[in-house]
C-alpha cells in the first residue's frame, strides 16, 4: 500500500540520522524522556493501585460498607427483595457496634466492639481468623475474638479471660457511677493486616444486645457490596426511598484514609506526568531546528504545489513518531517491571521490612490513559514547529539559493 506523500516524507525525516548531530541528540533525549516518564508512571500507578486494593480488602473487608436502620419492622423476605433490586449487594446481615474498654490482668485498652451473627460473617472476616474457630463464638457463652495486635497489647491468648466494660447503660451505686461489665473468654484471634487489628473485638450479637441499654440495642443491618466504593451512591438511593431511618456508609469512619490515598495517587500522577511533559516539549526545540535546516526543501515542496496541511502533516508526523515510540515502549517496559517488581527487589536485596511483597494491580484502562496523555502532550508540542513550517515563504528562501 502506497503511503500519502506527506506521511512518507515525515516518516523518512524521523528515521534519518544524518545531518545535524545536535538535532539527533535532542530527538533521542526527548524520546528517552517520554519513555522513562511513561514507564515510571505505569509502574507507580500499578503499585498504588495495589496498595488501594489491599486497603479496600483488609479494612473494608471487615467494616460494614453500609449500616441501615429500617423505619419499621420489615417482612421476612425484605433482604432478598433488596438484594434482587440492587445486584451490587452481596450480603445483608444483622449488626451492632459499640465502643468499650477491655481489661486484662496487665493492661486496659479501648476497643471497637462488633456484635455479629456468626452464620453470616463477611467473607474476608471469616478468612482472617488465625487462631481459634468461629464455631466457638457461636457455641460458648460470652466469647470474644480479638485483633492480633490488640491481643498482644493485652498479653492474652486463647482461653484467657477479659473484663469488658461498656460506658452505655452504666448505673450509679454507693461507690459512684459504674459501667456495665462482663467477663469474656478469648476464643479467637484474627488478623486483617490493617490498623483494625489494634482495636477490633468481635462478640455475639445477642450478648451485646443484652449488655447495651434498650435504646442503644436496636439491631441494625450491615450491607456488604461487591465494590465498597459504590457505597456512597447506594446510600443516597436508599436514603431517598424513605424505608430506612438511618443510612451510614464506611466513609464516616475511614473516608479520610481513602481520600488521602486518592490524593496521593493524583499528586504522583501529576509529578510524573510533568516528566513526560518536559520530554515532550523538548521535541519543540528539535523540530524548530529541523524546520530551519529543511526550509529550502520545504520551499521547493511548496513551489511544486504541496498544500499547507500536507507540510503541517510532515513535521507533525516526524514529532509524533518520537512520542509514539517512547510512549509505547515506556508502557510495555512499565507493565513488565510491574509484573516482576517483587522478583527484582529480591534480587537487589531491597525487600520491604517483614518480607512483605509490594501489591501490584495493572489496569489496562489506566495504561491506555497514560499512553494517550503522553501522546496528547506530544501533539501539543509539535503544533508550533509544524505551524512554523507552513509559514515559510518560498520566494524569500529560494532568492539566495
Amino acid at each position: 500500500m502506497q503511503l500519502p506523500v506527506s506521511l512518507w516524507i515525515g516518516l523518512r525525516y524521523s528515521q534519518s540520522r544524518k545531518g545535524n548531530a545536535i538535532i539527533s541528540f535532542i530527538t533521542l533525549f526527548s524520546m528517552a524522556g517520554i519513555f522513562l516518564g511513561v514507564m515510571a508512571l505505569t509502574l507507580v500507578s500499578s503499585v498504588m493501585n495495589g496498595f488501594e486494593a489491599e486497603l479496600k480488602k483488609r479494612i473494608l473487608g471487615v467494616l460494614p460498607h453500609l449500616i441501615v436502620q429500617p423505619a419499621e419492622p420489615q417482612t421476612a423476605q425484605w433482604q432478598q427483595q433488596l438484594t434482587a433490586r440492587y445486584p451490587s449487594i452481596v450480603q445483608i446481615s444483622p449488626f451492632l457496634q459499640a465502643e468499650a474498654l477491655v481489661q486484662s490482668p496487665r493492661q486496659l485498652m479501648p476497643v471497637q466492639l462488633q456484635g455479629v451473627d456468626t452464620s453470616q460473617l463477611p467473607e474476608f472476616m471469616a478468612q482472617s481468623l488465625i487462631r481459634g474457630q468461629w464455631q466457638q463464638l457461636q457455641q460458648q457463652r460470652f466469647p470474644i475474638v480479638l485483633g492480633r495486635q490488640l491481643a498482644e497489647e493485652l498479653d492474652v491468648g486463647l482461653g484467657d479471660s477479659l473484663r469488658l466494660s461498656l460506658a452505655q447503660g452504666g448505673s450509679y451505686t454507693p461507690l459512684g457511677w459504674m459501667p456495665r461489665q462482663r467477663l469474656f473468654q478469648v476464643v479467637g484471634i484474627l488478623e486483617t493486616g490493617s490498623e483494625l487489628d489494634q482495636v477490633l473485638a468481635v462478640v455475639k450479637l445477642d450478648e451485646l444486645q443484652r449488655l447495651l441499654p434498650s435504646q442503644a440495642a436496636d439491631t441494625a443491618w450491615r450491607i456488604q457490596l461487591r465494590d465498597p466504593f459504590t457505597a456512597p451512591a447506594l446510600a443516597e438511593r436508599l436514603q431517598s426511598e424513605g424505608v430506612f431511618t438511618e443510612v451510614q456508609d464506611w466513609r464516616q469512619s475511614h473516608g479520610k484514609l481513602f481520600a488521602a490515598v486518592a490524593m496521593e495517587k493524583a499528586m504522583m500522577w501529576l509529578m510524573l506526568l510533568l516528566i513526560v511533559a518536559v520530554a515532550a516539549f523538548n521535541i519543540v526545540s528539535a523540530l524548530v531546528m529541523m524546520v530551519t535546516e529543511k526550509q529550502a526543501e520545504v520551499a521547493i515542496l511548496k513551489t511544486q504545489g504541496m498544500q499547507n496541511h500536507q507540510l503541517f502533516t510532515i513535521f507533525a508526523v516526524q514529532g509524533m513518531s518520537n512520542g509514539v515510540i517512547g510512549a509505547l515502549l515506556g508502557a510495555l517496559v512499565g507493565v513488565l517491571l510491574s509484573g516482576s517488581i517483587n522478583t527484582l527487589l529480591g534480587l537487589l536485596g531491597l525487600q520491604i521490612a517483614g518480607g512483605i511483597e509490594l501489591p501490584v494491580v495493572i489496569e489496562a484502562s489506566q495504561i491506555l490513559l497514560i499512553v494517550c496523555s503522553a501522546l496528547l502532550l506530544t501533539f501539543l508540542a509539535v503544533l508550533y514547529p509544524a505551524w512554523r513550517a507552513v509559514q515559510i515563504q518560498p520566494a524569500e528562501v529560494l532568492r539566495d539559493e
